[in-house]
């Protein structure tokens, strides 16, 4: 799948429109005067194809044409592209009409609307091109985005600018630009073939291959994470066990196997040295469980000792202080309570009282005097039944020191005459560790299957891991690439010679590398191109190049559009048009002759491509020969030009 030019059609303000008719697998030369709109044609196109921006020149295509459009024939069928220019200040024009069928009509201008946007385009003319799924991922360490190849990448191989195809530095279109170089290279491989078209697929196998492996490790880990590597876990546990006397001395198995069958005995079995620890141990588990219930009920009595002391100790403090209060009012009985006493006067000094200075009466310190007294009666009389309690507590707890006493001599002396005992509870620990490690080792195996069919699987997948990595590794990717180059080189230094190019004795070869052509000297020094000399070198080089690209595409059936527009490849020969004006001149000349085999070399390669390969170029020249004149589509001369004068009124 690919395309031609088919028409470049301009629809004027004025609702008419231009169509520049073209043929599809041929040389098609536009020849004519400056200023008659011949580079405007790769913008057009560009911008046809949904470039993102609009580089069509300032002028009278921008005051006079409402819409621009494109008839490409494909391989079946044809389709139409239109697209609006940008008006009141935009850059760009989001309006696309598109239109496929067997055969498309060039449609009227009150025909266009928009069907599609610019970018739903590209994918369309991408389709169309054959442009396959693919992707291009940079080297480890790089940190550039992984790159997918589109028609706008396709399209750099189909274009040389007036300014680019005499350019001793940039081999491509846009390659001055920024980006556009790295583009290029990490898509020339896929473009080339070097890169398979289901590269993507082979990518996406990869990685699920790459899925399923670290799954089939990951669980024949856990099935040697299990047995250990080989059996060395079991047979580790299994000679603990004998060493410690939990099994039969013996030597120990073989096999993975036999050790979890003798662990599982070794589990199951019931000790009766562990009868006899139970039976051993009961007296000294009896005192341990009394000492415990001793410390307690010594700890009891301690809590409620100190309680009684203290209560005693404040009885007794409260008793002292009302004896002292007691003494103090006893003087109250120096007075009758029924004798009249003036309370205005001091009973004892007899001095005169304020009113706010008046002491209590008599009768309230009797009062106050019978009611301290019988305080301290019921608290004297209480005083003998708390020093009972004090003294059963001091009692009770001699009593529990005593037997917590008695208790720990009993243990200390039968931990000393049964050393034995101790020893045996020391074993049996060792014992019950070993028997839960194995315990739990045995409850961690799952139903273990053959891990033979697993391994096998994990070799086949690492085969075939292993042969997708090599077909897809960079190394395999460059020589093909190489191998790409040397076909191309090969045409290149063909053609070179053809077209008596400077350094063609020289073995020529495109630098994918630094986008770029290379003269192998014959001293093993490499001659890049932007040192080989003349502009006609380099238009020639320019030339050659594009045409080996192109046929490699076409004979490989690459998804690259099969045409290749060239604006003005003789203007390095002849930049005045009147050199070209006199077409029945029979002067010839060294310059003549140069441009000529420049023509003459395209229309071979078109000719051996046809009808695969279709070649636009706009220029200058206009040579008097019928193989030159039967090329041209039109004549850009004595006032016709791409856009018709009467539109600009």
């Amino acid at each position: 799948m690919s395309f031609q030019i088919h028409d470049i059609v301009l629809f004027g303000h004025n609702r008419q429109k231009r169509v520049l008719s073209l043929n599809p697998g041929r040389l098609n030369i536009i020849t004519g005067a400056s200023k008659t709109g011949k580079t405007a044609l790769i913008s057009i196109l560009e911008y046809c194809f949904g470039s993102t921006d609009c580089d069509i020149p300032e002028g009278i295509i921008r005051r006079t044409v409402d819409w621009v459009g494109v008839r490409i024939q494909l391989t079946e069928g044809q389709a139409f592209i239109a697209r609006r220019l940008p008006a009141g200040g935009h850059s760009v024009s989001t309006s696309v009409f598109y239109a496929v069928g067997r055969e498309i009509g060039i449609p009227d201008h009150g025909d266009l609307a928009q069907t599609t946007n610019a970018e739903t385009l590209k994918k369309i003319l991408s389709s169309h091109a054959g442009i396959r799924l693919n992707l291009h991922e940079p080297p480890s360490g790089q940190t550039r985005e992984s790159l997918s190849a589109n028609i706008n990448h396709a399209l750099l191989y189909c274009f040389q600018q007036q300014s680019e195809v005499i350019s001793n530095k940039h081999l491509f279109h846009r390659q001055s630009e920024e980006w556009i170089p790295q583009a290029i290279k990490d898509t020339l491989p896929y473009f080339l073939g070097a890169v398979d078209d289901d590269h993507v697929a082979l990518m996406a196998e990869l990685r699920r291959l790459h899925r399923d492996l670290r799954g089939l490790e990951r669980k024949l880990a856990e099935y040697e994470a299990i047995r250990g590597r080989g059996i060395s876990r079991a047979q580790a546990l299994l000679s603990e066990a004998i060493d410690i006397g939990l099994y039969a001395v013996g030597t120990p198995p073989d096999t993975w196997e036999e050790c979890v069958n003798r662990l599982t005995e070794i589990q199951a079995h019931s000790l009766q040295e562990e009868e006899e620890i139970e039976n051993e141990g009961q007296e000294y588990e009896r005192l341990q469980t009394e000492r415990q219930q001793l410390i307690s009920e010594l700890q009891r009595v301690k809590d409620q000792l100190q309680s009684a002391r203290e209560l005693s100790s404040n009885r007794d403090g409260f008793s002292r202080e009302a004896h002292i209060q007691l003494a103090r009012l006893q003087s109250i009985d120096l007075f009758d309570e029924n004798e009249g006493i003036d309370s205005s006067v001091c009973p004892l000094c007899q001095s005169q009282l304020e009113e706010t200075q008046v002491p209590p009466t008599v009768a309230d310190l009797q009062h106050s005097f019978r009611e301290l007294a019988g305080q301290i009666r019921s608290v004297e009389e209480h005083s003998p039944q708390m020093q009972q309690v004090v003294q059963m507590l001091e009692e009770r707890l001699n009593e529990a020191q005593l037997k917590l006493r008695e208790n720990r001599e009993a243990m200390e002396a039968l931990q000393a005459s049964n050393q034995r005992l101790q020893e045996v509870r020391d074993r049996a620990a060792r014992k019950a560790h070993i028997r839960g490690r194995i315990g739990l080792y045995l409850e961690s195996l799952p139903a273990l299957e053959d891990s033979s069919d697993l391994q096998r699987e994990i070799f086949t997948l690492r085969a075939q891991i292993a042969s997708l990595e090599e077909t897809l590794s960079e190394e395999a990717v460059e020589e093909r690439i190489q191998s790409c180059v040397s076909v191309i080189s090969r045409d290149m230094s063909e053609w070179a010679n053809e077209l008596k190019l400077e350094h063609a004795e020289h073995p020529l070869r495109l630098d994918t590398k630094h986008l770029t052509v290379i003269a192998d000297g014959s001293e093993g020094r490499p001659i890049p191109m932007e040192h080989m000399g003349s502009g006609a070198n380099w238009v020639g080089y320019h030339l050659i190049s594009h045409l080996a690209l192109h046929k490699w595409f076409v004979r490989r059936e690459r998804p690259v559009p099969e045409f290749l527009l060239i604006d003005q490849p003789s203007q390095v020969y002849f930049p005045e048009d009147s050199d070209w004006e006199r077409t029945g001149a029979s002067g010839r000349g060294e310059d003549r002759d140069a441009v000529a085999r420049m023509y003459q070399l395209t229309i071979k390669v078109v000719q051996a491509l046809s009808p695969r390969f279709q070649v636009i170029i706009t220029d200058h020249a206009n040579i008097n020969e019928s193989w030159f004149q039967e090329c041209i589509v039109e004549r850009w001369r004595e006032g016709l030009k791409l856009v018709p004068p009467e539109w600009d009124v």
